[in-house]
């Protein structure tokens, strides 16, 4: 399997806007104005009973340390396993978990690094998929890489985990599950989620998320001077474009 080498300290490889080092149970990462509101939400999280969620230790200076989330990362081209129904499962009850705790969080003085959405029903992770899921023998034990949480819908969380997890692709990955199973595939993650979205919806909202992540990515092409960040851009306009051709 391949997947982030979290066996020793030292860089962790897989991540695309931050540079993260592993220091011992500990993990290293850039700060910026949002970090303290993070930190606070992920503290909320574990009074809420999220224990799988890293825990907020420190800002030092322009990083910030959190507990070290132990289990395999998986990378890009994504392992087979991955293509289970179980991780749909649990993935999508443990996405249901995650915005059930995070109701009654406040919002005074918040600042988020990525935009708020409309209806602000839950904090979204905004990047749950299972590039940022720990497992252990092919099951779910934790969550990472908060940082781009920020108020909004849950389906909006529900479209891109669908969007990275069935997957909604126009190129479809080596050893994943074609498009003639997708609605099915979605289907599963709605009813372990308890939504009573459409399959339809989770389309309309995934589109969407992916034109949000292109701009995203062309901003941060040019702030982090990480040009293949805009290739990355290119590829959530294509996806989008073979989802809206769907609908």
């Amino acid at each position: 399997m391949e997947s982030r080498a979290y066996s020793v300290d030292g860089p962790l490889t897989g991540g695309n806007m931050n540079d993260v080092e592993r220091e011992g149970d500990t993990v290293l990462r850039t700060s910026g104005p949002w970090t303290p509101t993070v930190h606070r939400y992920l503290r909320y999280l574990g009074l809420a009973g999220v224990t799988w969620a890293p825990r907020p230790i420190a800002i030092e200076g322009a990083r910030e340390r959190l507990s070290f989330v132990h289990g395999e990362v998986p990378l890009y081209p994504l392992p087979q396993w991955v293509w289970s129904d179980s991780v749909l499962e649990d993935g999508a009850a443990r996405l249901r978990q995650l915005h059930d705790a995070s109701i009654g969080f406040a919002l005074d003085d918040a600042i988020w690094q990525s935009r708020a959405k409309v209806p602000a029903e839950v904090i979204c992770h905004n990047d749950f998929a299972p590039h940022n899921l720990a497992f252990v023998d092919g099951e779910i034990v934790g969550a990472i890489d908060f940082d781009m949480c920020s108020p909004g819908p849950r389906l909006w969380d529900i479209a891109y985990f669908a969007t990275r997890a069935v997957p909604l692709t126009a190129t479809t990955p080596d050893g994943a599950p074609g498009m003639d199973v997708a609605r099915e595939r979605v289907e599963t993650i709605l009813r372990a989620y308890g939504s009573d979205a459409s399959y339809s919806d989770v389309l309309r909202l995934a589109i969407i998320r992916l034109h949000d992540l292109a701009e995203m990515s062309r901003e941060k092409a040019v702030e982090l001077d990480k040009p293949h960040l805009l290739d990355e851009a290119a590829d959530y306009e294509r996806d989008a474009e073979f989802l809206s051709g769907l609908r």
